[in-house]
C-alpha cells in the first residue's frame, strides 16, 4: 500500500535527543575516544550493548511515534506470552515453534529477545515485570535442555544454528544479566562455542566447517563477542574482533568489497542491498559497542569499510530505496521490499557515523536526510524499531543539510551493475558474465527470476511505488523491461540454485567520463536455449539509448525485445500514446504499430523508437500472488496493471537489431519534439555499437576490432571519447578484463601530447589520426582516461 507521508515531524526541528546526549548515552565514537568516559570493562560493554540494541536511554516518552513503537512491541510480546508452552517445554517453548524445526527455533529465540528487550523499555507496560522476567527464564532453561546445547547437532540449515539462534541468545542474555544464573550462563556459553567454535568458520562438522565470509562472517562474530562479553572471556572477545577485519579487505574475485565499489556474495551475486547492508549494520553496531573501550576495533584498514558507504552503498540508494537489481533473491520477499532495506540501510549509516571524524560524519547524514526527504511513498518511522527511530529523529535534529543526488554514471564492473542518475530520475541494469549469475534463487525464493540477469533496466521515474507496489508477484517475469529474450518457457530454478551457473559470454563491461556512460553485454540466454544478443546501454543526462544487435536463437522459438512493462499500479488507466495517437485497443489485446517514432506513457516518460522497428504494446491487468514467487509468500491475490512495450523478432531470427531512447519524465509534446532530434546511431551489429551524442563526444562498444564513427579498437573495448581542436579526453575500459592494453585510433584529431598517470602512450599520423595505447592489465574492468592536447 503507497503511504503519503507528512515528514514534518522527522525533519523539522524536534526535541530528539542531541549527538551529546547520545555520548551520554554510552555512545562514543571512535574519533572522540581518548576524551570520552568510557567504560573499560565487560560488563560496561554488556550495558553499552543492551542500550543500542533495545534504545531504552534514548526514548522520548512524550513522543508519539516512540509511544506506536513501544505499544506495538508490547502487543508482539502479548502474543508471544500467550503462546508460551507449558513448561517443561520439551517439544518447544512455544506452543506453535516445535523444536523440531530449526527455523521455529530461531523463532523463538528472537521472541525471547523482544520479549527480554520489552522487560527493560521505558514505558512499556512490561518492564521490570517479574512475571515476565520468570517466564524468560524459564524458557532459556528448557531451550537449552531441550536443543541449543553443547550435545546437539544441527540439522537442517546451519544458519539458524549458527547465526540467527546465537544472536538472539545472546541479545536475551545480555538485556537479563545478572538475573541469569551463573550456570545457565555457562551452559550458553558452551552451546555457542559448540556451534560456533572459530569466529572465521561456519559449517557443522559433518560439511567441514569452511572460512565464513562477508555477513556472516560479521554475524558469527557478532554472536562471540556479545557471547564473550557476557561470559567474561576476553580471549574469546579479542579472537572475535580480530576475525572482522579480513570483511572489509578488498578482494578481486569472489565474494567482499572490490576497489571498484562492487559487493559480492555466494560468488556470483551482486549483493550489496542485503548481504552487504547486513554487513554494514553488523559491523556499524560493534564499532559503536566497541568504540573508546580497551577493545575498539584498531585495525587502520578500517578506513576502507568507512569508504564503501560513499563507493558501494549511496550508489544503490534512490529516495529512500535500496535499488532492486542489488538485492538478489530477496525480491521475492513479501515482507522485505526496496524501501525497507532502504531503512536497513540508512540506519547502518547512522550507526557507522558514530565512529568516524565530523567530515565523515556530516556528509554521511547529509546523505541520509536527503533519502528520507525524498521519500513519499513510505514513511520510515512506520513499523521502525525503537532504536532506528532514536536515529531517525537524532537525524532531523542534526545540523547537516539535505544532500541532493549526484548526476552522472557509475559501472561496477565486480559485479556486472550500472547506475545513472538524471534530473529527478535514475537507471540501473542487471547485467551477467562470466563472474556475475543471471539470478539468484535458494530456500524457495525466487525460483522465477531468471530473466532479471538478461538486461533488465530499472527505471526510477514517477510513481516511486513503481517496483514495491506489487511489481514483482505481478509481473511477467519473461516480458522485464529491458531484456532480449526466447520465449520458450523456462522452467522454475532453470539454472539451479544459490546462483553456481554463469553464462560463458564474451565480455560485459561499461565505461564512465564526465557523467555520460556507456554499457554492454553480450547476452546468453538462460535455460540452453541458444538465444544471444549483444545490447548497449548509453547515458546523456536526457535520455537513455539502448542497442540490441545480433540476435539469434537456436531453440526456433519467437524471440523478443521489451522496451517497457511498466506497473501502472492497481487502477492504472494512465494514457498510452503512439506517435500522438492514444493506444485504445482493450486491455488484454495487443496494438502492433508499424515503424513508429515516438511512444508515450504519462507519469513515467517517453520512447523514442530509432531504427524504424514496428513496436507491439499492450495494456493488461495482471493478477499473481506472492506465493508464486516464493514459497514463504502470501497466497492473496493481487492485481496490477501493465503498459508493455516489445520489439517482436520473430522465430529463429539470425542478426536482428532493436535501438530505442527511454526519456524518463518527458512530456507527450517534449517526446515528439525529441524524436526530431535524435541520437544518431553510428553502428549496431556484432562488431561494434555506438552513438555520437552530442557534435563531441562519441560513445562506442567494440566486440571485435573495429570502427565506430571517428573511432577504431584493436579489439574488445568500451570507449567515450569528447574532444575540441584545443583538447580531448579518452576513457577506456577493458570489458573483457583480461586484456594487457587497449589501443584506440581517433580519427582526424591531431593531437600531440598526452597527459596520462596510467602509462599510456599516443602516436601521431600525418593524416591527423591518433593512436592511443592504454594499458589495462590488472583493472578489472574499471575506466582508465587520458588527456589529449595539441
Amino acid at each position: 500500500m503507497t503511504h503519503e507521508v507528512s515528514r514534518r515531524h522527522i525533519l523539522q526541528g524536534t526535541a530528539a535527543l542531541t549527538f551529546a546526549g547520545l555520548l551520554t548515552a554510552g555512545f562514543a565514537p571512535l574519533a572522540q575516544a581518548a576524551e570520552a568516559a568510557t567504560p573499560a570493562n565487560l560488563d560496561a560493554l554488556r550495558e553499552r550493548w543492551v542500550d543500542q540494541i533495545t534504545g531504552r536511554l534514548l526514548i522520548d516518552p512524550a513522543d508519539p511515534d516512540f509511544k506506536a513503537a513501544i505499544a506495538s512491541q508490547d502487543r508482539a510480546v502479548d502474543k508471544s506470552v500467550s503462546l508460551l508452552a507449558a513448561r517443561p517445554g520439551r517439544m518447544g517453548v512455544f506452543t506453535d515453534a516445535p523444536f523440531s524445526s530449526e527455523a521455529q527455533m530461531v523463532t523463538s529465540y528472537k521472541r525471547l529477545a523482544q520479549m527480554a528487550a520489552a522487560w527493560v523499555t521505558p514505558g512499556s507496560k512490561h518492564q521490570g515485570s517479574p512475571v515476565l522476567l520468570d517466564q524468560i527464564l524459564g524458557a532459556l532453561e528448557d531451550g537449552n535442555t531441550y536443543i541449543y546445547n553443547d550435545g546437539q547437532a544441527e540439522y537442517g540449515n546451519w544458519w539458524s544454528w549458527e547465526i540467527g539462534t546465537s544472536k538472539a541468545a545472546t541479545d536475551t542474555l545480555a538485556i537479563l544479566g545478572s538475573n541469569v544464573s551463573p550456570d545457565l550462563i555457562a551452559k550458553y556459553c558452551a552451546a555457542i562455542d559448540h556451534f560456533i567454535p572459530d569466529p572465521t568458520k561456519q559449517f557443522p562438522d559433518s560439511r567441514g566447517k569452511i572460512l565464513s565470509e562477508g555477513a556472516n562472517r560479521v554475524d558469527i562474530c557478532q554472536a562471540i563477542i556479545v557471547r564473550s562479553i557476557v561470559g567474561g572471556d576476553t580471549a574469546r572477545l579479542a579472537a572475535a574482533i580480530s576475525a572482522l577485519s579480513p570483511v572489509w579487505q578488498y578482494v578481486t574475485s569472489g565474494n567482499g568489497f572490490y576497489a571498484d565499489g562492487s559487493f559480492v556474495q555466494h560468488t556470483t551475486i551482486p549483493y550489496t542491498g542485503t548481504y552487504g547492508v547486513v554487513l554494514l549494520g553488523g559491523l556499524a553496531k560493534l564499532f559503536s559497542l566497541l568504540g573508546g573501550s580497551d577493545h575498539a576495533v584498531s585495525d587502520p584498514s578500517r578506513t576502507i569499510l568507512f569508504n564503501t558507504v560513499e563507493d558501494s552503498f549511496a550508489p544503490f540508494m534512490h529516495d529512500g530505496l535500496m535499488m532492486d537489481s542489488v538485492r538478489g533473491r530477496a525480491i521475492s520477499r513479501t515482507q522485505e521490499r526496496g524501501f525497507d532495506d532502504g531503512a536497513i540501510t540508512i540506519e547502518a549509516i547512522l550507526w557507522l557515523a558514530r565512529g568516524v571524524d565530523a567530515a565523515n560524519r556530516d556528509r554521511w547524514r547529509s546523505l541520509c536526510k536527503g533519502w528520507v526527504a525524498r521519500n513519499k511513498y513510505s514513511n520510515p518511522l512506520v513499523g521502525a524499531s525503537i532504536p532506528r527511530m532514536a536515529l531517525l529523529k537524532e537525524l532531523a535534529a542534526s545540523a547537516p543539510r539535505a544532500a541532493a543526488e549526484t548526476a552522472g554514471h557509475s559501472f561496477f564492473p565486480g559485479m556486472d551493475r550500472s547506475v545513472f542518475r538524471g534530473q529527478g530520475w535514475a537507471a540501473a541494469l542487471g547485467l551477467s558474465s562470466r563472474r556475475t549469475t543471471w539470478y539468484e534463487c535458494g530456500n524457495g525464493e525466487n525460483n522465477l527470476g531468471a530473466q532479471t540477469g538478461s538486461g533488465m533496466t530499472y527505471l526510477y521515474a514517477g510513481n516511486q511505488g513503481q517496483f514495491d507496489d506489487d511489481f514483482w508477484p505481478t509481473a511477467n517475469l519473461s516480458r522485464l523491461p529491458g531484456i532480449t529474450v526466447d520465449t520458450t518457457p523456462l522452467p522454475p530454478k532453470v539454472e539451479g540454485e544459490w546462483g553456481a551457473a554463469t553464462p560463458q559470454n564474451e565480455w560485459t563491461g561499461g565505461v564512465t567520463l564526465d557523467g555520460t556512460g556507456a554499457v554492454g553485454m553480450h547476452l546468453i540466454g538462460p535455460g540452453g536455449t541458444g538465444l544471444q544478443a549483444r545490447k548497449a546501454w548509453f547515458y546523456t543526462k536526457d535520455m537513455v539509448v539502448a542497442l540490441g544487435a545480433d540476435i539469434h536463437t537456436a531453440s526456433g522459438a519467437a524471440v523478443e525485445s521489451v522496451m517497457e512493462h511498466r506497473n501502472l499500479g492497481a487502477d492504472g488507466g494512465q494514457a498510452i500514446t503512439v506517435d500522438g495517437q492514444v493506444h485504445t485497443a482493450a486491455p488484454g489485446a495487443p496494438a502492433h504499430y508499424p515503424r513508429p517514432s515516438w511512444a508515450h506513457v504519462d507519469g513515467t516518460g517517453g520512447y523514442l523508437v530509432l531504427d524504424q522497428g514496428d513496436l507491439t504494446v499492450l495494456r493488461e491487468q495482471r493478477t499473481g500472488s506472492w506465493r508464486n514467487i516464493n514459497t514463504g509468500g502470501t497466497p492473496d491475490a493481487v492485481s496490477r496493471q501493465y503498459a508493455t512495450m516489445v520489439f517482436e523478432h520473430g522465430t529463429a531470427p539470425t542478426g536482428a537489431t532493436y535501438a530505442y531512447a527511454l526519456l524518463p519524465g518527458a512530456s507527450a509534446k517534449d517526446t515528439a519534439k525529441a524524436a526530431r532530434t535524435a541520437p544518431s546511431v553510428l553502428r549496431n551489429d556484432k562488431v561494434g555499437q555506438g552513438l555520437e551524442l552530442d557534435n563531441k563526444t562519441t560513445a562506442a562498444l567494440f566486440w571485435a576490432p573495429g570502427t565506430v564513427g571517428n573511432l577504431t579498437a584493436d579489439g574488445p573495448a568500451c570507449v567515450l571519447f569528447n574532444g575540441n581542436p584545443g583538447q580531448g579526453v579518452l576513457a577506456v575500459s577493458d570489458p573483457t578484463q583480461t586484456a594487457t592494453s587497449v589501443t584506440v585510433t581517433i580519427q582526424d584529431a591531431h593531437y600531440r601530447r598526452i597527459s596520462s598517470t596510467a602509462g599510456a602512450t599516443l602516436s601521431a599520423g600525418r593524416d591527423g589520426n591518433v593512436t592511443v595505447t592504454i594499458p589495462t592489465a590488472g583493472l578489472l574492468g574499471r575506466t582508465m582516461e587520458v588527456t589529449l592536447h595539441r
